[in-house]
C-alpha cells in the first residue's frame, strides 16, 4: 500500500524527466533512498506494533495534544495539496488513449473527476472491511504498473554497462541548476516520509502483534524495493529513450511522454505507458487521501481506526479539496504554481516533523526492557531527518526563485 501511494503520477513524471536529463547517472541516489526508506518504514512498523496506542495518540499522551495535532494537520495539508495532482493525472492519463492529441472539453474533465471521487467516497463508506479491500486493490494496481513499465523497459533496451556505472555516486548532477528542481522532486516523491509513517498505522489495521515483527520488517523491505525498483525502471527507460535526444522540459505530463514514445515504439508503447500511469494515478488517489484523513483524525484525538467515523470524514474532506483544486486547475488562467508552492511549504514543516516524531518515540521505546528499538532503525531515521530537512528546504527555495 505504501508503494502504491508513492508511485503516483508525480513520481512517474519526475523519474522520467530525471532519466531524460541525467541518463543513468543518478541511479545510485535511488539506492540511498531505498536504504533510508527501509529504515524509516521499519521503525514506523515497529512502533505501530509495540506501542500501546497509535503513533499520534502516543505523542498526545507523552507531549500533549498539540503534538499529535501538528503531525495530523501537517500530513493532511500535504495530502490535500498533492491530491490535486492525482485528480489532474486521471484526466491526463485518459486523454492520450481516447483522444487524438486534443484535450477534453473542460466539462468532460469535470464530469470525469466528479465521478471518480464520488465512486471512491462510496467505496470508503460502503466497504465492510476497508483495509482488506484497499490492500487487495493496491496489489492489483501495483501489479499493473509493474507489467506496463517492465514491458516499456525491455522495449527501450537500456544499456546495462551504463546502468552499472550509474550506481557509483556522482554529485555533479546537483550542479545543474536548470534540472535541479526535477532532481529534488525525484527525491521528494520517492522518499515519502508520509508513506513510511503510515506503515505504523497499517500494521495496526492488519492486527499484527510483536510475534509479527519479522513479517513486518520483511514486508517493509519488499514494499520499498518494489517502489524504488519501479522508479528505477521508469528512469532507465527514459535514459535509454530520451537522454541526449529530448529536451527534458518538454516532458511535462503523460501526454507529452507517451507522445514521444510513439514514434520510436509505435502506438502500443503509448497505450502501455498510459495504462501504467493510470494505475499509478488511481492507486495514489485513494491511499494518499486515506493517509491524510486517518492521521488527522488520530492526531486530533478523534480515533485512530481506518474505518472510524472521523477518519472517513477527514479522508472525504481530503478527496474533495483535491477534487476542487483539480477542477480549478483545468482553467488555463488558474495559477497552478501557487498550489505547488503551498504543498511544498507544508512539506517543509510536515516532512521533518513526521520523521522527528518517529525518532522521539523510537528513543522513548529504546528504554523498554522487553522490546527496545533497534539501534539501526534510529540511526537511519536520524539520517532521514537530515535528508528531509535539506530536500524540503531546497525544493521550496528552488520553486520560490521561479515565481
Amino acid at each position: 500500500m505504501v508503494a502504491a501511494v508513492v508511485l503516483g503520477p508525480g513520481s512517474i513524471t519526475t523519474s522520467t524527466k530525471v532519466g531524460a536529463a541525467f541518463g543513468y547517472d543518478v541511479l545510485w541516489l535511488l539506492v540511498v533512498l531505498l536504504v533510508l526508506l527501509i529504515g524509516l518504514a521499519s521503525l514506523a512498523s515497529f512502533l505501530g506494533v509495540v506501542l500501546e496506542k497509535s503513533i499520534c495518540s502516543e505523542l498526545n499522551s507523552r507531549l500533549g495534544k498539540w503534538s499529535g495535532a501538528i503531525i495530523g494537520i501537517s500530513l493532511f495539508l500535504i495530502v490535500a495539496g498533492f491530491q490535486s495532482s492525482n485528480n489532474m493525472a486521471v484526466v491526463a492519463g485518459i486523454e492520450p488513449v481516447i483522444g487524438s492529441g486534443a484535450k477534453f472539453p473542460t466539462w468532460v474533465s469535470i464530469v470525469i473527476l466528479g465521478a471518480t471521487n464520488l465512486i471512491i467516497i462510496a467505496i470508503l463508506y460502503r466497504a465492510t472491511n476497508l483495509y482488506k479491500y484497499v490492500e487487495n486493490l493496491m496489489k492489483v494496481f501495483v501489479g499493473l504498473m509493474m507489467i506496463a513499465f517492465i514491458v516499456n523497459f525491455f522495449w527501450a533496451k537500456p544499456a546495462a554497462s551504463q546502468a552499472v556505472k550509474g550506481l557509483v555516486p556522482d554529485f555533479s548532477p546537483f550542479e545543474n541548476k536548470q534540472q535541479l528542481l526535477a532532481l529534488m522532486g525525484l527525491i521528494g516523491t520517492t522518499f515519502s516520509v508520509a508513506g513510511a509513517f503510515y506503515q505504523g498505522y497499517l500494521v495496526r489495521e492488519k492486527g499484527w502483534t510483536v510475534n509479527d515483527l519479522a513479517s513486518g520488517r520483511r514486508d517493509s523491505i519488499i514494499g520499498m524495493c518494489t517502489l524504488v525498483g519501479i522508479t528505477a525502471i521508469v528512469m532507465m527507460t527514459a535514459a535509454a529513450v530520451f537522454a541526449g535526444r529530448t529536451d527534458p522540459s518538454t516532458l511535462k505530463d503523460v501526454g507529452s511522454i507517451a507522445g514521444q514514445l510513439e514514434p520510436l515504439f509505435g502506438s502500443g508503447a503509448k497505450y502501455i505507458f498510459c495504462f501504467g500511469f493510470l494505475a499509478g494515478g488511481f492507486s495514489s488517489f485513494l491511499v494518499n487521501a486515506m493517509i491524510g484523513g486517518h492521521i488527522l483524525s488520530d492526531g486530533l484525538g478523534k480515533g485512530g481506526r481506518l474505518q472510524g467515523r472521523w477518519s472517513l470524514h477527514a479522508t472525504t474532506a481530503a478527496l474533495l479539496v483535491g477534487m476542487v483544486i483539480g477542477m480549478l486547475a483545468l482553467n488555463p488562467e488558474f495559477d497552478r504554481t501557487k498550489t505547488i508552492v503551498f504543498a511544498q511549504a507544508c512539506t517543509v514543516l510536515g516532512g521533518p516533523a513526521v520523521v522527528l516524531a518517529l525518532i522521539f518515540l523510537g528513543f522513548q521505546q529504546r528504554k523498554s526492557k522487553t522490546h527496545p528499538t533497534p539501534l539501526w532503525m534510529l540511526l537511519l531515521a536520524c539520517i532521514s531527518l537530515l535528508v528531509s530537512l535539506a530536500v524540503a528546504t531546497k525544493t521550496f527555495l528552488s520553486i520560490s526563485e521561479r515565481i
